[in-house]
């Protein structure tokens, strides 16, 4: 595994150092610009309720002056708050000490209810739209996947779209929560300046200027964050795929007591993956107490300039040092959230990106789905390559077939010789570098290839089936079937009494990848789940190694006799398995060298 570079080095070239701040600043741009598409006027709303929160919120301080006056019966001279409180004070006749407070009291216990009311509103509103944003995002990639073509498929690191989809996707959420609540403190906080600037504007300009010479350092922080977080997308990628590929192999491992060595190499990637986290929470640290230490600073000189420079009353001074005490907590806060936001954005970037991968061309009008009637299939000069660059390689050469309809056609040859691109050729999967495939006349190609697979059923040697009940798994291929078709459809495979005998039946739910049962029984049971869609072709891609050759046969004989027959394509090594096939094809080096009768077994 490629480990990181420890700690987070922050002396790279000036160059670096822009295209990195451009990578970061365009991702979060497209990071909003992509929540905002999908917030829309729900979006508007949230802002509208976080400023009135924060409207709400910083109303509260402008009262203070005058509390402070009446309490301390000092005179605040003639500022605007002084002269507004007491024209409402004379409007409402509240001439005396305790009539003055409990009007002051009495407005700032509803400012206190409604902001409550606001905010609440807003939380709500702002929940909604993080969980939504992440289950579009999820639902978005998901839906890429299943239309992606196949040959874009096949070549995905399994271990990076199962990282996108469970760890990255989390990510995703974080970010989306952390730029909320970025907004929402960045609302807050200006609505505390402005009040601040309605009371002193001088002060608060001094005040700010201070403030945005330390901001300006923590920009530094920022790229490492950045940093930080494409490097633990790359090692989550690496770890998910060498956890998959263990798993995969488990049994293997165990067989021959190697787990050992995958542990020793996973632990090793763990604990380089906790010394870049450690890195970058010590610098974190760090960087908070720089800001600590700001603002105290900050609010000794807003007390000093105040005081001496100014000459300000003492009650504006202390609601000022209040207002950007107030203000110091939400910014740290901000700080941090910030940070923790462009950690956050190389997992929307990566999603980006495998969307990107998966795109699908459009279609030209004449790669519209087009009708397709049962009919022969034929091959026509057709040639696919794996390796693009044109040279001789693994696939298919120059293949001209024709496959009449109800054949039941044997595949044969050794291994790598194109028996199982053949299959995918045949089912729609890949399309040809050249020549043509086609059904009763309709050329296989983009949506009609699509419309094709609608009447197939595919079955490959290795069993898929996933932990749920055998009901279910079934039900996967064609969810309208009724109980009697699913029985039909187990008594094809001779699988029905096997299933019969389970002490739940249908409901028995299988363990991961259906291991709580016999490999031949997972192969019949996907061989059941196959003919409950009543297909036009089966495709059986080794389907049926697992099985006795006995029961094989009686699988075979019940495909050949139903009514209608469908075309049944088997790619299978042992003599026995192809006896009932009407032409056997020998392939080798991507073509077919033999065309013959079955052997008599």
């Amino acid at each position: 595994m490629n480990k990181p570079d420890l700690p987070v080095s922050a002396a790279n070239s000036g160059v670096a150092s822009d295209s990195a701040n451009s990578g970061m600043a365009q991702q979060a741009i497209t990071f909003i610009e992509d929540f905002a598409a999908f917030a829309g006027l729900a979006g508007i709303w949230a802002a509208a309720l976080a400023v009135i929160a924060a409207a709400f919120e910083g109303i509260g301080p402008l009262l203070l002056v005058p509390l402070l006056s009446i309490v301390t019966a000092a005179d605040t001279g003639a500022g605007w708050t002084h002269r507004f409180i007491a024209q409402g004070f004379d409007i409402f006749g509240a001439q005396t000490r305790s009539a003055r407070l409990s009007a002051l009291l009495g407005v700032f216990a509803v400012l206190v209810v409604i902001r409550a009311i606001a905010v609440a509103r807003r939380n709500m509103t702002l929940a909604r739209l993080d969980a939504g944003f992440v289950e579009t995002v999820h639902a978005r990639l998901a839906k890429r996947l299943a239309a992606a073509p196949w040959p874009i498929i096949s070549r995905l690191q399994h271990g990076r779209v199962t990282h996108l989809m469970s760890g990255d996707i989390l990510r995703v959420g974080a970010a989306t929560h952390y730029m909320i609540q970025f907004a929402a403190t960045v609302i807050v906080i200006f609505a505390q300046i402005v009040i601040a600037f309605l009371l002193a504007p001088l002060l608060t300009a001094v005040a700010l200027f201070l403030i945005a010479i330390g901001a300006a350092a923590g920009f530094v922080m920022l790229r490492r964050a950045h940093e930080f977080g494409a490097q633990l997308s790359r090692m989550g990628i690496e770890l998910t795929h060498e956890t998959t590929q263990f798993l995969g192999g488990l049994k293997l491992a165990a067989g021959q007591n190697s787990q050992a060595n995958f542990l020793a190499e996973f632990q090793d990637s763990l604990a380089s993956q906790k010394l870049l986290q450690l890195t970058y929470i010590r610098q974190q640290n760090r960087n908070r107490l720089a800001v600590t230490i700001i603002a105290g600073f900050v609010g000794a000189l807003i007390a000093f300039i105040g005081l001496v420079v100014f000459d300000m009353q003492a009650a504006v001074i202390l609601t000022m040092l209040l207002i950007f005490a107030r203000i110091s907590g939400p910014a740290m806060q901000m700080s941090q959230m910030l940070q923790q936001f462009v950690t956050m954005l190389p997992a929307h970037a990566e999603f980006l990106r495998l969307e990107r991968e998966l795109a699908v061309p459009e279609l030209r009008a004449d790669q519209t789905a087009v009708a397709i009637t049962p009919g022969a299939i034929m091959f026509r000069d057709v040639s696919f390559h794996y390796d693009q660059s044109g040279q001789p390689g693994p696939g298919i050469e120059r293949l001209n077939l024709t496959v009449a309809p109800a054949t039941f056609l044997g595949v044969s040859g050794p291994t790598g010789a194109g028996k199982s691109t053949f299959a995918d050729l045949l089912i729609g999967l890949l399309e040809p570098d050249s020549g043509e495939i086609t059904v009763g006349g309709v050329r296989l190609r983009g949506a009609t290839a699509a419309k094709w697979r609608d009447h197939v059923s595919y079955v490959v040697q290795d069993p898929y089936l996933f932990r749920d009940s055998i009901r279910r798994n079934l039900l996967w291929a064609n969810p309208q079937a009724s109980e009697a078709e699913i029985w039909d459809a187990l008594a094809i495979a001779e699988a029905d009494e096997f299933v019969a005998r389970l002490k739940d039946g249908l409901d028995t739910v299988l363990g991961e990848r259906g291991t709580l049962i016999s490999g031949g029984e997972r192969q019949r049971l996907c061989l059941a789940r196959a003919a409950l869609r009543r297909p036009w072709l089966f495709v059986l891609d080794e389907a049926t190694s697992a099985i006795d050759v006995a029961t094989e046969h009686k699988i075979l004989k019940h495909m050949l006799d139903l009514d209608p027959r469908p075309t049944i394509v088997m790619i299978a090594h042992r003599d026995q398995s192809l006896a009932y096939c009407d032409r056997v094809l020998r392939f080798e080096n991507g073509r077919f060298v033999t065309d013959e009768s079955p052997v008599t077994v």
